[in-house]
């Protein structure tokens, strides 16, 4: 049973009662519990404005044909998509929100390129295929404008750090996932030279901040600084949450108990004031 402190009055009764259960939920066995899980695993999406890819890095598109990754570049501005095409998660939408962007932006076909890039070395061909004939259909400029590259660890790598795209293998438990990657969500517009123009975090995308970012990657523009917010960070990590498990749901968990403890505090100042005020408690 639920303790009531005597000698307080109704008013004080409650906020006691409340901050019972709020001690017993924070020192309680599910608590202990969450302490003991993984931290998030330290993904990472930081390009920095200006930086240019490794245009000699060699890459294979859907067909799987090797080319420099140069000659995807010299004409007209890139939107490029890291990610792999096996992931269960948030990749495929990534790539749907820029697919919408794109096509509400009013851009025609021939103003930009769009690639696909799988840091992943174990994706290939097959899969590079699979995405491309499932992404055209939305495109405005079609296949013609669309490129699913892979490439082997090296070059993956290399065009990876000019990204500051840091990803972190899922540790197998037993369950079958060890083949993800845990990563971060969003893209990155270049310039005809491949230097990064623009980096858009997150799974949904401004229709009219892309075409503007691709308007001025064509003009030659200097590189504008949009660095993404402590939310944003926070927010868009791929990491692979498993509700049911609790995997990396540590941060998650900090969050939680921090509402804990200002939501009865909250409530306790509320009536704090009311009674002060000679209100009704």
């Amino acid at each position: 049973m639920m303790p009531v402190l005597p000698g307080l009055p109704l008013c004080t009764r409650m906020p006691a009662q409340l901050l019972f259960l709020l001690l017993l939920a924070w020192s309680g066995p599910g608590s202990a519990q969450a302490l003991r899980l993984p931290p998030p695993p330290a993904v990472a999406f930081a390009p920095r404005a200006g930086a240019r890819l490794p245009l000699d890095a060699l890459v294979r598109d859907q067909q799987g044909r090797p080319m420099p990754l140069g000659s995807l570049f010299g004409s007209r501005p890139v939107v490029l998509v890291p990610g792999y095409y096996t992931c269960p998660n948030l990749c495929s939408t990534v790539f749907e929100g820029v697919l919408q962007a794109l096509a509400l932006s009013g851009l025609g076909a021939g103003e930009y390129r769009l690639l696909g890039l799988s840091v992943d070395p174990r994706d290939g061909s097959a899969e590079a295929a699979a995405r491309q004939r499932a992404y055209a259909a939305l495109l405005p400029g079609g296949a013609a404008d669309l490129r699913m590259l892979t490439a082997d660890a090296p070059a993956a790598a290399a065009i990876a750090a000019a990204l500051g795209y840091r990803t972190v293998q899922v540790p197998d438990q037993g369950d079958g996932d060890g083949g993800q990657l845990a990563h971060a969500a969003g893209f990155v517009v270049l310039d005809a030279g491949g230097r990064v123009a623009r980096v858009f975090d997150g799974v949904r995308f401004d229709p009219a901040a892309l075409r503007d970012a691709i308007h001025d990657a064509a003009r030659g523009a200097g590189p504008a600084d949009t660095g993404p917010s402590l939310g944003e960070r926070v927010l868009m990590l791929c990491a692979h949450y498993d509700p049911s498990t609790g995997r990396w749901s540590a941060p998650a968990m900090a969050a939680v108990r921090a509402g804990a403890l200002v939501l009865p505090l909250l409530l306790l100042g509320w009536l704090w004031r009311r009674r002060a005020r000679g209100g009704r408690p």
